[in-house]
């Protein structure tokens, strides 16, 4: 009678030696046995069937242990002699085999691990980051949340379906065997540095020194890697290369250096077409490491995770995008594939075409509302229940609702930008037709803050998607802007921001919720140059917002100067200082504008002084108070001269917040 199958639990499929010894039990497609057992020579039994080694209680362990040894060396002695039957082969069959070598299709090259030696050094210093097993059984155990669902999602060269059982710690923290190409070293260390990216910060404070170690060890794994791999030529002709700047990019992201980010994902996509990968599975140019990458391999879902984040990276950053074609464009037809999967890509559109307008675009109403309403279908391809917000009560959807949340940041986020150039623009002979841009990009803004606030309270792994973070800036200097222009044009005249004098109470406490929360993160890690500087500045903005709430009159402003990302407060005066743009200026009462030597400022500066109904008549008609005498305009040795005596204007941090403050004010005076 066959052995009794046993019941084990679903996804499992470790051998028992493999299970016993702790490792990731892997098949060859051409093999019945794993790698594991193959290479020791061991019994391979499914623990769906008894194991052999503890079937027999009784048995003396030292026996078995012998027997296996003997097997081995059985194994060697025939390796040995089939050696010496190969060198007796005759000199023409060796001659025909090299003959007929030439014409076999070199389509998907495997490459086996090196054994030449070659990058023996190499593989010597990745290894020296890797740290000890007392400290990798100590990392393995510690809460890391999402770091490794969302690796599978994002990095992996296939579609991972959302309820995929992820491996655990310990079998993913792991060397490959001695002897492995450097690329596969590399791939581990960048494993274990997102793993630890995604520990909890509040367990790292209480480990203490030992927390610290962590840290270094995660800078060190990552740093090492990039230096020696991922930025090496030589060694990124592998899919699995690929993965591992993929890696980079999703810590990088993590991290809230976007723009290395973006560096990251220019260098991924530049290696993927090097390979061929837009040609398909069948590219001559295809290497792969393992069997395992190559049986898994999706060129189409590869091209497009890097599209994706070359597009939102660009959006957040105002850099260009990469130019697709081929397989890396978004297929105009999106039926075939699942609803969320259809909505990504729909998003991906849309995100390639705001940074694509122009002046004339945006002057033309008709093109943005032919975008709101590709939006607008997208919304309604999922159930409305859909569109809640996750309630993250159940341990088991965590990573769904995770991302079910990410697309709807996406949603709302690309509505925002997409009519946030008419959130200050005066509609043409007040036929308010500017009216359903700006009540759409406020209440774009007011759910992407609620989704914000319950996503970092309920979710203490801050590690993850820094990017919410800076969609939450964005949101709430929008909210700030127009609560502030509600304020400033309420008084005589009908207004489309009249709609938010009962909704101020519940918006004026998100924005302080969201200030709340980023300056808890700013605690948390000092290792944090992003959240301090959200901080100051969203602090700034409501206090603001408060004081036009209270009966003030502000109007907003912006001139040129160099430093990093400062503010500071007076008693009439607003004064936030952004690198690679400008100081925005809330003036009290006035109006400031500086005559910049851009296209866009002097348009703006046109339609100031020359167009009889431009906005210097808007704000002449409705205060009237205000004299064009009062408008000043300081030349470019003011600002000079402001920029050696203003402290605010001193020191120079390209990384702070690394454009995204520009792409979003110049949204805003765009036109």
């Amino acid at each position: 009678m066959p052995p009794e199958r046993r019941k084990v639990r679903k996804g499992t499929h470790n051998c028992w030696e493999c299970k016993r010894r702790k490792v990731r039990c892997i098949f060859s497609a051409e093999h019945a046995v794993c790698n594991n057992c193959k290479r020791r020579g061991t019994a391979c039994i499914s623990q769906e069937l008894p194991d052999s080694y503890t079937a027999h209680p009784t048995s003396n362990q030292t026996e078995a242990r012998l027997e296996r040894v003997e097997g081995l060396l059985a194994r060697l002695v025939n390796t040995a002699r089939d050696e010496s039957l190969e060198d007796s082969v005759s000199e023409d069959s060796e001659h025909q085999k090299v003959s007929q070598a030439p014409s076999a299709p070199s389509k998907q090259i495997s490459v086996p691990s090196d054994r030449s030696g070659k990058y023996d050094a190499l593989c010597r210093e990745l290894i020296a980051a890797w740290p000890s097993e007392h400290d990798l059984d100590g990392i393995a155990s510690l809460p890391t949340g999402l770091s490794i669902p969302l690796y599978q999602i994002v990095c992996s060269p296939c579609a991972v379906a959302e309820d995929a059982k992820p491996p655990s710690p310990r079998e993913m923290l792991q060397l490959p065997p001695p002897g492995s190409h450097p690329v596969l070293v590399a791939r581990s260390l960048m494993l274990l540095g997102t793993f630890l990216q995604g520990v909890v910060p509040s367990v790292i404070q209480k480990l203490g020194p030992l927390g610290d170690s962590y840290r270094e060890i995660m800078a060190t794994c990552v740093d090492r890697a990039i230096r020696l791999v991922n930025t090496n030529d030589e060694l990124t002709g592998f899919v699995e290369a690929l993965q591992c700047i993929l890696l980079e990019v999703m810590y990088q992201n993590y991290t809230g250096h976007l723009h290395r980010a973006w560096m990251a994902v220019r260098r991924a996509t530049a290696t993927a077409q090097v390979m061929g990968i837009h040609q398909g599975r069948n590219s001559p140019y295809l290497k792969f490491l393992e069997p395992a990458t190559r049986a898994a391999f999706d060129p189409d879902y590869v091209c497009f995770r890097l599209i994706q984040m070359d597009r939102y990276l660009s959006l957040m950053l105002g850099l260009p995008q990469t130019p697709v074609e081929g397989r890396f464009a978004i297929p105009k037809d999106v039926s075939a594939f699942g609803p969320m999967a259809c909505l990504e890509r729909i998003y991906c559109e849309v995100s390639g075409r705001i940074p694509q307008r122009t002046a004339a675009d945006i002057n033309d109403i008709s093109q943005t509302r032919e975008t709101d309403k590709l939006l607008q279908d997208a919304a309604a391809q999922m159930p409305p229940q859909w569109w809640l917000i996750p309630p993250f009560t159940n341990e088991a959807d965590i990573v769904s609702d995770t991302i079910r949340l990410m697309i709807q940041f996406t949603h709302h986020h690309l509505l925002a930008r997409l009519h946030m150039p008419y959130l200050l623009r005066c509609s043409p002979e007040n036929n308010n037709i500017y009216d359903y841009s700006r009540i759409t990009a406020v209440n774009a803004s007011r759910e992407l803050l609620s989704r914000y606030v319950v996503f970092r309270t309920v979710n203490p792994a801050h590690f993850y998607c820094r990017g919410c973070d800076f969609l939450a800036f964005v949101a709430t200097t929008v909210m700030c802007l127009a609560h502030i222009s509600f304020r400033s044009h309420r008084v005589g005249h009908s207004s489309v921001f009249n709609f938010l004098m009962h909704s101020r109470p519940m918006d004026r406490g998100m924005m302080e919720r969201t200030s709340e929360i980023i300056e808890s993160m700013a605690r948390e890690s000092t290792s944090d140059a992003i959240a301090p500087k959200l901080t100051h500045i969203i602090r700034h903005l409501l206090d603001v917002e408060s004081n036009a709430a209270n009966g003030a009159i502000y109007c907003t402003s912006s001139s040129r100067g160099e430093g990093e990302i400062s503010g500071r407060l007076s008693d009439e005066a607003l004064h936030i200082h952004i690198p690679y743009f400008g100081t925005i200026n809330f003036e009290h009462g006035s109006v400031f504008r500086s005559a910049q030597h851009t296209d866009l400022g002097q348009a703006f500066t046109e339609q100031m002084f020359h167009q009889p109904q431009g906005v210097l008549s808007g704000l002449h008609a409705e205060y009237p108070d205000i004299q064009p005498e009062q408008l000043q305009i300081p030349t470019s040795d003011h600002l000079a001269s402001d920029a050696l005596h203003d402290p605010m204007l001193s020191g120079i941090d390209d990384w702070d917040l690394q454009g995204i403050d520009i792409a979003l004010f110049d949204s805003l005076f765009a036109g």
